[in-house]
């Protein structure tokens, strides 16, 4: 779950980094956005689910 947990929170990193650069920088096609939005939807899922597995784990 450790794994899980960092891997996830890599992605959501890059992934939040990426939408301040469309942004920011240059607008991202509309299609970029949803992917981008879906990516982090699902992401933010797998680390609640492998921080909160951890922690039920541990106790």
């Amino acid at each position: 779950m450790k794994k899980l947990q960092l891997a996830s929170l890599i992605v959501l990193a890059l992934s939040i980094v990426l939408w301040t650069a469309g942004r920011t920088f240059l607008p991202l096609p509309d299609w970029a956005v949803r992917l981008n939005g879906v990516i982090q939807m699902i992401t933010m899922a797998l680390l609640v689910f492998a921080s909160i597995r951890r922690k039920v784990k541990n106790w």
